[in-house]
């Protein structure tokens, strides 16, 4: 049997060991500081995605209403196209207690909901810390057009940490 002398024998001293545990915390440590930042970042994102989901659904839910409390259903008139259809001013006539008997643009006017809600009233899952406001004015002359032509409908996303999302987009009395 073959025997190897005492000094081939080879293993990790404790000055070894302390040195690879010292390299590998710095290491790790700088690893930390680049990415963390990135983590935080990340959540933004998702925020940013979910805030324009949210500002969609409202405006899909606004814009696909009458131009005016005027407008006969179906918008087969444009008001102020007859004398007897004048466009009334920008109001919520049926009241902001209840999203479920708004019939034009303008009942959205002045809408502040949190959490977010959908169409009838119910809190939308998974946007409880968001904020919604609706704002809507009469806009036409941004065009060259008269101002009782186009309605603009800015809705606001205030998302949990503060930051705001505006969305926007018009409607035409046509």
């Amino acid at each position: 049997m073959l025997k190897l002398p005492n000094k081939m024998v080879t293993g990790y001293s404790l000055i070894e060991l302390i040195v690879t545990i010292v390299v590998t915390s710095i290491v790790m440590i700088i690893f930390y500081s680049i990415f963390a930042p990135n983590q935080k970042n990340s959540v933004s994102s998702v925020l940013q995605i979910k805030a324009a989901e949210l500002g969609q659904a409202y405006l899909e839910e606004i814009i696909q209403k009458k131009f005016d409390e005027n407008t006969p259903i179906g918008n087969a008139q444009r008001c102020n196209q007859l004398p007897s259809l004048l466009c009334g001013p920008i109001a919520n006539e049926e009241g902001a207690g209840n999203r479920s008997l708004f019939d034009d643009v303008d009942d959205y006017n002045g809408l502040d909901d949190q959490p977010a809600q959908d169409a009838f009233g119910n809190n939308r899952v998974g946007f409880d810390s968001f904020r919604v406001t609706v704002v809507v004015s009469y806009a036409g002359a941004d065009f060259g057009l008269s101002n009782q032509d186009l309605k603009r409908v800015d809705v606001t996303v205030i998302a949990p940490q503060g930051e705001n999302f505006v969305f926007s987009q018009y409607k035409g009395n046509f």
